[in-house]
């Protein structure tokens, strides 16, 4: 049960993560996170951050990002 918590837990930090990650790669403010609670934030605010990165790298395409990445 504990590593069904875990997985749970993990998730939902993963989907936090890749959702900042397309908002940030669309070019769109961090003031725009959806998230309240502070572990969720965060990783929100880090896919964010990955995603800013490469948005004014100049990549548009996921694809080009995993590639050069």
């Amino acid at each position: 049960m504990n590593r069904e918590k875990n997985r749970s837990k993990r998730d939902v930090s993963q989907r936090a993560y890749k959702l900042g990650f397309n908002q940030g790669l669309k070019g769109h403010a961090k003031e725009r996170c959806p998230f309240q609670e502070m572990e969720r934030r965060g990783q929100w605010m880090g896919g964010w951050r990955q995603g800013h990165a490469s948005y004014v790298a100049g990549y548009i395409d996921p694809v080009m990002i995993y590639q050069n990445g």
